[in-house]
């Protein structure tokens, strides 16, 4: 998906940045904080041709219990970069109006904002910036730059059970960052510092959980089964180990096939 954000200034729920000159707003007319110009996900399940119903090995129970009801789940993420907003830390002194907040540096022309050698030690080029003379404020523009760009693919792996007709176990395995890719967040971008153009953070600095984290797998067993209508009564509940349920489906499908008798289907997690 391709998308485009401009503004003067925002952050969101209606608060602004500050301006670099507060007496020209449209001088920062620039891309959104929240700019992404590229973003998508792709998702793909794909049952392995093994077993009962497949193209392959579908004849044996024994084989088809080994090999046969398993499938792959994969989903994709992906994302340009964020802006990078490149300021330089200035007096109130040397400044027109006194205005010392959000100063941009000035550009210099024909070197490249990026560093040849790109990467977390060295993404913005130091060489593509200059600080302004005193009176004059910084000619680069508002979020010139771009961080990294950002993908993810979370990958399943699941086992179907048949062990009645009734009755069926499902038997999944979860990767979260399957390749376990170091994704990193936006680099420094005050340009008398240091740490100007090094990235020394992750997406998610948050814990073990979410996007942008290493790789976390998880495993689960969960008990499907079906309970004949005749078997129950409008003010049975059905309670299990960990769960209660009192919400009752009617299997349409066998309505609609004429099969009787009818039967509400229950699922258990464990």
């Amino acid at each position: 998906m391709h998308s485009h954000a401009l503004d003067d200034g925002s952050v969101g729920a209606g608060e602004p940045d500050a301006a670099e000159n507060v007496a020209c707003f449209r001088c920062d007319h620039a891309r959104s904080n929240f700019d992404v110009r590229h973003s998508g996900n792709a998702s793909v399940v794909y049952h392995l041709p093994f077993g009962r119903g497949r193209r392959i090995l579908n004849k044996s129970k024994l084989t088809d219990a080994l090999v046969g009801g398993w499938s792959v789940d994969s989903l994709l993420y992906f994302r340009s970069g964020l802006p990078l907003n490149v300021t330089v830390s200035r007096s109130s002194t040397v400044l027109p109006d006194g205005n010392n907040v959000n100063q941009r540096p000035n550009r210099v022309p024909g070197v490249s904002i990026y560093s040849s050698n790109r990467g977390i030690a060295s993404w913005l080029n130091p060489a593509a910036f200059a600080i302004p003379g005193a009176g004059t404020w910084g000619n680069a523009g508002r979020n010139i730059a771009v961080g990294p760009n950002f993908w993810q693919d979370d990958t399943a792996l699941e086992k179907l059970l048949s062990v009645t007709e009734h009755y069926k176990m499902i038997f999944r395995a979860e990767a979260f960052n399957l390749f376990n890719r170091a994704l990193y967040g936006q680099p420094s971008a005050s340009f008398d510092t240091a740490s100007f153009g090094h990235i020394t953070s992750v997406i998610s600095t948050t814990g073990l959980v979410g996007t942008g984290t290493p790789r976390q797998m998880e495993f689960a067993l969960r008990h499907n089964f079906q309970i004949p209508l005749s078997q129950l009564t409008a003010s049975d509940t059905f309670t299990t180990t960990e769960s209660i349920f009192t919400d009752r489906t009617r299997c349409i499908s066998s309505i609609i096939s004429r099969r009787a008798p009818a039967c509400f289907s229950q699922s258990a997690h464990f």
